[in-house]
């Protein structure tokens, strides 16, 4: 009796430690790191990635619960990382960031979210004087924030057109409409597929693309990026985030059904709408890594102001990049 008396003992000790352990387990699967993102731009094509991947499941297969806050881009976006409000701020100009860190901001480069320019275009009224890009100098021409990938890519067209527009911050694509047909300034910015109405309805003309700058498709243009505390203290959750960022991109072009539904019931539009944002978007553009063109970057970084002095890329690396997490 003495031992079936210990024997029992000893498999009800058993039985209760492995119980211990499968709640302990279960626990663990129901239990998500929240992750605080800040978005510049709702609702833009390249900038509902994570969206998407929270409504496929993915982040949540990662273990991590996303909180999205909207910005209107530019600095905006990137002060709530330098803040601590954000973990990870998502499509920064990268002029910006370069700007931004060089003055000791505690904030690193993740991933590259735009390389070149496929997206951007500016319009002007349809009664507007301005017939292309060659006519703007000395006219009004808008960008969302200093630093951010329109002025970039705003300044780049005035060059290389010859010509010397007035350049005006305008802020996100809504009021950057409205001062447009309000007549407050005589181009504005936009991507696909805002404006697609007024476009369509013969109300606006588009006098420059992005994509005239040939040179800009190896130049990366906004980038991803996490806190330095994030990145120290949370390091694991900011590789999953990051591995889970990319596998959103890859889920899209996978499913491109399913994503331009989502993405129509999101923006209110036609389901052509969105098949043809999506075809304004190549996969290439919105590949996270490399990070391209980070010399020429450095070079407009103090062109524009945002560095005292130059750098050699290996030092740059070093003072902006921490790839967490590296798609092969």
């Amino acid at each position: 009796m003495k031992t079936k008396t210990g024997l029992s003992k000893r498999l009800n000790g058993l039985a209760y430690g492995m119980g211990l352990a499968l709640a302990a387990c279960a626990g663990g699967a129901l239990a998500q790191d929240t992750v605080r993102a800040a978005v510049g731009q709702r609702g833009n094509f390249d900038t509902l990635f994570i969206s998407q991947g929270v409504d496929a499941g993915i982040f949540k297969r990662e273990g991590l619960q996303i909180e999205i806050t909207w910005t209107r881009g530019g600095a905006e976006t990137l002060q709530a990382v330098i803040t601590n409000s954000a973990d990870v701020a998502i499509a920064n100009g990268i002029l910006g960031v370069i700007g931004a860190v060089s003055k000791g901001a505690p904030l690193k480069i993740v991933s590259a979210q735009m390389t070149g320019a496929p997206d951007l275009f500016w319009y002007v009224k349809a009664d507007s004087p301005v017939k292309s890009m060659k006519d703007m100098t000395g006219r009004s021409m808008g960008y969302s924030r200093p630093g951010s990938s329109t002025d970039l890519i705003g300044h780049a067209l005035a060059d290389h057109f010859g010509v010397k527009p007035k350049f005006v911050s305008t802020g996100g694509i809504p009021d950057t409409r409205t001062q447009v047909m309000s007549g407050q300034i005589e181009a504005g910015w936009s991507v696909p597929h805002f404006n697609f109405d007024l476009l369509n309805e013969g109300k606006i003309r588009i006098i420059a693309r992005g994509t005239e700058l040939a040179s800009l498709a190896e130049q990366t243009v906004r980038v991803n990026v996490a806190g330095q505390k994030f990145l120290t203290e949370r390091r694991d959750v900011a590789r999953r985030f990051m591995k889970a960022y990319h596998d959103s991109i890859e889920w899209v072009y996978a499913n491109p059904d399913k994503a331009n539904a989502f993405y129509a019931a999101f923006n209110k539009v036609t389901p052509q709408v969105a098949r043809q944002t999506l075809e304004s978007f190549p996969k290439s553009a919105v590949a996270g890594w490399p990070v391209k063109g980070l010399k020429k970057n450095i070079e407009e970084a103090i062109e524009h102001k945002q560095l005292t002095k130059p750098l050699a890329e290996s030092e740059a690396q070093a003072l902006l990049y921490d790839f967490v997490y590296e798609a092969r």
